[in-house]
């Protein structure tokens, strides 16, 4: 069966879903890094060069303190203590870097980050004279300058423009169970900031039937599988998880989307969000804590998924141990090996979250 996204092309664009098609480059990534994934799941951005180099594409990074590690202003911008014009000009110098290494295509790994440089570049092109100011700031504060980048995509855009030729030249491993070959059943939960902020231009198929996880969900071998509160906040915001009073908000939002996807017994929550993969990985501690729930849902974000369908070592180069919820059951079913030593079922030695009794069970 083709894809949604093959359909909407044989459509056209003059089609009430022609404008959620999305032209993805086949190269020239300037990658921008997540101070979320970096801190809490570092493994995963260290794979994405990995698989850009797999897929032999053109990319790179500028790796020299203050330049390519620079933060985006997002969380601080969104939670209303970064004015606009900082964020204007971390991000303009941002560009100025990439346009400076030759790379026309801006991929960040964070969706904030994404819907970050989306509105900037929409700011510039709506406001007269903005582009001068900020490059006359630019210029006094480090002496750059920079242009307006055509081209700002998601990486999980990336993986979704190969997903057939990972599948098909490197994976190692599907998403079905070993041994009976049943498609295992997986939920994604895509971040707003990638599917709400700017739906109709940069989100693939829109705000309610995006396609950026759920299509290499069903090329890797698993079943889509829908619920309720699938386009449902994860619970992060900004001013919710940031101040203290406010966390209550947040640990009920991640309850209700829990409670909405656990009858569906998925084996797996995918996600293209760093803010997202913490928050309903570790929420779902806060939930058995707070609510007496045990739902214990194995999450990954999309590019510990490739990593491990590529066989590529569960901890040293993917870093599961980094996930309060169990990833080995999910291990199991696929008949991806592990040392068991190394579990955190099996001892503590990585025990980089709540101590669980025994393998949990989803649903």
């Amino acid at each position: 069966m083709r894809d949604n996204a093959e359909q909407m092309d044989r459509r056209g664009r003059g089609n009430p879903w022609g404008r959620h098609i999305k032209s993805i480059p086949e190269g020239g990534y300037y990658l921008t890094l997540s101070c979320i994934m970096g801190s809490f799941f570092p493994g995963s951005e260290s794979m994405i060069p990995r698989v850009y180099d797999l897929l032999g594409v053109r990319w790179g990074i500028n790796s020299d303190a203050g330049s390519g590690w620079t933060c985006c202003t997002g969380i601080a911008y969104h939670g209303d203590v970064m004015p606009i014009e900082g964020t204007l000009l971390t991000v303009a110098r941002l560009w100025s870097i990439a346009q400076a290494s030759g790379l026309p295509v801006i991929t960040p790994v964070c969706v904030t980050s994404f819907g970050v440089h989306l509105e900037c570049r929409e700011l510039y092109e709506k406001e007269p004279g903005l582009k001068e100011k900020i490059n006359r700031l630019l210029m006094d504060a480090c002496g750059r300058t920079f242009e307006i980048p055509k081209h700002i995509i998601h990486v999980s855009d990336v993986f979704y423009r190969y997903r057939d030729a990972l599948r098909d030249r490197h994976f190692h491993y599907t998403l079905t169970e070993k041994g009976t070959g049943r498609p295992l059943r997986v939920v994604d939960h895509v971040g707003c900031h990638y599917s709400k902020i700017f739906p109709q231009q940069h989100a693939i198929g829109g705000a309610e039937d995006c396609r950026v996880l759920a299509d290499p969900v069903r090329a890797w071998g698993g079943e889509e599988v829908d619920y309720p509160e699938r386009r449902g906040c994860c619970g992060m915001g900004f001013r919710q998880c940031m101040i203290t009073p406010n966390r209550g908000a947040t640990i009920a939002r991640t309850l209700k989307k829990i409670r909405s996807m656990a009858p569906c017994r998925p084996d797996l929550i995918v996600t293209n969000c760093p803010g997202c993969t913490t928050f309903l990985d570790k929420g779902q501690w806060a939930v058995h804590e707070v609510a007496g729930e045990s739902h214990f849902i194995p999450v990954l974000n999309y590019v510990e998924l490739a990593g491990l369908l590529l066989g590529w070592d569960p901890y040293e180069t993917v870093g599961i141990q980094f996930h309060t919820v169990p990833v080995e059951p999910l291990l199991e079913k696929i008949g991806i090996p592990f040392d068991r030593s190394r579990s955190r079922l099996e001892g503590d030695r990585y025990n980089v979250g709540p101590p669980f009794a025994g393998p949990p069970t989803a649903g």
